[in-house]
């Protein structure tokens, strides 16, 4: 592992490295397509479980879906960028989790030029890291490179799923509760959240 700066680890990861970023909630795995398999295996994850895609905007993220509910617009718009996963409609078929983050992994983003996969850096199951210090040596070990930045707030972002027209708070977060969602979802139009 070594460190490097968010070009050198958009370079890297363009040639399927996989890289530890931290972002505004904790410190994350960011690969692009060709590193997301290297993703599941240092986390020891089901390879079922879904991984969210990191974007730069709002715009890009929802380039990504089928479809985007008014709903998908206010959150975006109160929470992004931030600690905040939405769950759409892919055009082919199934779902997608997009995040549009802050912190330093936007500007390997920026440098990369497009989404990347991203998840918290620890083995499943066990504590999400804050910082780049908590992060599990056998996790730190079998990663390509680094990027140094300020700790997380330690907390994962919320996540909202949309899909199917339908309106659930699958992860709560201190900024979005189940009362605030339904009470944002009833002020569009949307349906109540549950």
């Amino acid at each position: 592992m070594r460190v490097a700066t968010p070009s050198e680890a958009a370079e890297a990861i363009r040639e399927g490295a996989v890289a530890l970023v931290p972002t505004e909630t904790v410190v994350g795995l960011v690969a692009s397509e060709a590193g997301l398999e290297r993703i599941y295996e240092i986390k020891v994850r089901e390879r079922g479980k879904p991984i969210a895609l990191l974007c730069r905007s709002a715009e890009e993220a929802f380039s990504l879906a089928a479809g985007v509910p008014p709903l998908a617009q206010t959150l975006a718009g109160r929470f992004w960028p931030g600690p905040l996963t939405l769950v759409l409609d892919r055009p082919d078929g199934g779902t997608i989790g997009l995040r549009v983050p802050r912190g330093r992994v936007r500007d390997v983003l920026e440098a990369y030029g497009g989404p990347l996969y991203a998840t918290s850096a620890n083995i499943s199951g066990e504590r999400d890291p804050r910082s780049l210090d908590e992060v599990d040596p056998r996790v730190k070990e079998k990663v390509d490179v680094v990027v140094e930045g300020e700790p997380g707030g330690g907390q994962a972002s919320a996540v909202v799923d949309l899909s199917g027209g339908g309106v659930r708070l699958l992860r709560p977060a201190g900024h979005l509760t189940e009362e605030r969602l339904a009470r944002l979802a009833e002020e569009v139009g949307g349906g109540a959240a549950g």
